[in-house]
């Protein structure tokens, strides 16, 4: 008990952490262009890799947030950041911003190209979807859903309100494209020798935060840290295509899409 805070300390519980340190952690350098890698670094973990919003920020390709603003108008919420709570990204460079609205306007190109899924028809039996999320697919070990499940992954109570069937399948089978630098798989060795297998939250010139995936935290100096290996693969297994059947995959999408459409209190309170 007589060593120095700074050395380990182990957390247990939840965290919390700005945006900015969230998703600053490492830029996914295999999508094409300065914009996406910017994107993928600063905005993705909070926004969504596809800019269609998760349970910490908006979705950025609905009208009211990218459509209907102009390049100096988006450029100076990346630079100067929002009242709501978004921080400001001077420190990235003008260039950079400059980039990172170009690409979000094409993905919100894509989003409007698309069209709007939410409605689309259920073609799976979402009660057996049910099962199998909380089941033999084991997305709880990780996800939220209506309050039940794992953290430390993304919730996915409200997942199906801005994405199709395609998409969502998309993201269960091939979870690695985009690769959200967020939900990377990341193992922290240290001089004593422990090796710690996680998600980083934080990393900066003096420390690293890593949330293993017993949900616990633990906040490492850079003294004591040897090496950081990158997996390259996110949290999320990438044999479900094999592992589930067809039809298991189109219950669990149903799933998904049908609680995302049921009211919650927020909404009867405007939001």
């Amino acid at each position: 008990m007589g060593r120095r805070p700074a050395k380990l300390l182990l957390m247990t519980g939840t965290m919390f952490f700005s945006a900015y340190a969230f998703v600053s952690v490492r830029a996914q350098r295999s999508d094409t262009g300065p914009g996406a890698q910017r994107f993928m670094e600063y905005c993705a973990g909070c926004h969504g890799a596809d800019g269609r919003g998760g349970d910490k920020a908006p979705a950025l390709v609905a009208a009211s947030n990218t459509p209907d603003r102009s390049d100096s108008e988006l450029f100076r919420i990346v630079h100067d950041g929002t009242k709501g709570g978004m921080p400001p990204f001077a420190q990235i460079g003008d260039a950079n911003i400059g980039a990172v609205v170009q690409y979000v306007r094409q993905l919100a190109g894509k989003a409007v190209s698309t069209g709007a899924p939410a409605e689309e028809a259920i073609t799976g039996d979402a009660d057996a979807g049910r099962a199998l999320y909380f089941g033999k697919a084991q997305c709880s070990a990780c996800h939220l859903m209506q309050g039940k499940g794992g953290f430390i992954a993304r919730n996915l109570t409200n997942y199906g309100r801005s994405r199709g069937a395609d998409a969502i399948l998309q993201a269960i089978t091939n979870p690695d494209s985009p690769l959200v630098p967020s939900s990377e798989v990341v193992t922290v060795k240290t001089e004593r020798g422990a090796a710690l297998t996680g998600v980083l939250r934080n990393e900066d010139a003096f420390s690293l935060a890593l949330q293993s995936e017993d949900g616990r935290f633990h906040l490492l100096a850079r003294s004591e840290v040897t090496d950081v290996h990158h997996s390259g693969h996110s949290l999320m297994p990438r044999d479900y295509s094999t592992r589930l059947t067809s039809k298991e995959l189109d219950d669990i999408v149903s799933f998904l899409l049908v609680e995302s459409r049921k009211p919650r209190p927020t909404d009867a309170a405007g939001r």
